[in-house]
């Protein structure tokens, strides 16, 4: 019987990006016959996963499990159907958007919006995606707009927030198309609750436990002043950059920063942080707070920084002390050094922060 490794390089490589499936069509294209794939299925190396879909276990040896469901979820429709296009929230997932549910529901469409028969627990869906679609690794998938257009309503609010703000970092949606987004919502059936979360969008942060931090805090009305603010002495020396701030007063920060990972790989990301927070801590007149993820379901964050801005006496909307010139130009910042979000009752893009 043929052994896992006597399977092709290519088609195993293959099967690393679509989060260790391929399609029978695939094996075909890379010398896998029928027989060959019975005898991988039946000596427990392959799995079938869907009609005409296998798992073949081989993975991307650095990707967090759940990116792993979620590219499953992914590729499992796709590969059912070689005329399927990428929607919604899969399609996301395809151009890199964080902040996605753990488990993903495999969902496609087919062109013009055709009806058809899903099976093997995938959704198909009748989206007419028109012109708005783009090939990644050879599939058809609709593009980011549109792609949040039909997630966003089956997402939960943080989800939904947390995903607004990877696209708008990543650079995939202007911050202008949050009006469009909007308007488009508005024309969706049962859609209506998204649109409030729209002005809850910023692409400042740059992960999706940054994003539901700020969303805790948000929620106890003790939201931050501002988001990745560039920190300097009395000299004027750069201290660093923080995730989120309270302007104490007196030249005096709060400051919070989140881990994404709770622990880290290397003795040099180690260094790196620690070296970090001490430039942060300004001759020790500004206060650290660091949390990891599980901090945010435990109410830890929005308490520890409820205390200390009660007892700074912080009021919120205050005046902020002007930026000092960075050596990033806020014409070359991530995000253009502000955050463009959806007035919910005009209906207008205004500037926040």
């Amino acid at each position: 019987m043929p052994s896992k490794e006597a399977v092709p390089t290519q088609l195993l490589e293959l099967a690393r990006r679509q989060g260790g499936l391929v399609s029978a069509e695939q094996c075909e294209a890379a010398g896998v016959g029928p027989s060959r794939r019975r005898n991988l299925v039946a000596g427990g190396a392959w799995r079938r996963v869907a009609r005409g879909v296998f798992d073949t276990g081989t993975v991307l040896a650095d990707l967090h499990p759940y990116d792993i469901a979620r590219l499953r979820a992914v590729w499992s429709t796709l590969l059912a159907n070689r005329r399927a296009i990428a929607v919604g929230a899969c399609a996301l997932m395809l151009h890199g958007v964080q902040g996605l549910p753990r488990h993903l529901v495999p969902e496609s469409a087919l062109p013009r919006g055709a009806a058809g028969r899903a099976r093997d627990g995938t959704t198909l869906r009748q989206y007419v995606t028109r012109a708005e679609t783009v090939r990644i690794h050879g599939r058809e998938v609709v593009e980011p707009e549109l792609a949040l257009v039909q997630a966003l309503p089956t997402l939960s609010r943080d989800d939904a927030v947390a995903s607004l703000d990877s696209a708008l970092h990543r650079g995939l949606i202007e911050p202008t198309q949050l009006v469009t987004i909007r308007r488009r919502l508005r024309r969706r059936r049962n859609s209506l609750k998204v649109i409030p979360w729209l002005a809850l969008a910023d692409g400042r942060a740059e992960s999706p436990p940054e994003s539901h931090a700020r969303l805790r805090l948000h929620d106890a009305g003790i939201a931050p002043d501002d988001l990745q603010r560039d920190l300097f002495d009395a000299a004027g020396r750069f201290l660093g950059r923080a995730d989120m701030v309270w302007y104490l007063g007196g030249g005096r920060w709060l400051i919070v920063e989140i881990d994404s990972q709770e622990f880290h790989g290397t003795d040099r990301q180690v260094e790196h942080d620690v070296v970090r927070q001490n430039g942060l801590l300004g001759e020790g007149r500004n206060i650290i707070l660091r949390f990891f993820p599980t901090h945010l379901t435990t109410g830890d964050i929005v308490d520890r920084v409820a205390e200390i801005l009660t007892r700074e006496t912080w009021r919120p909307h205050g005046p902020l002390p002007p930026p000092l010139t960075t050596a990033v130009p806020a014409s070359r910042s991530p995000f253009l050094a502000a955050t463009a979000v959806v007035d919910d009752l005009a209906g207008t893009a205004v500037v926040n922060g």
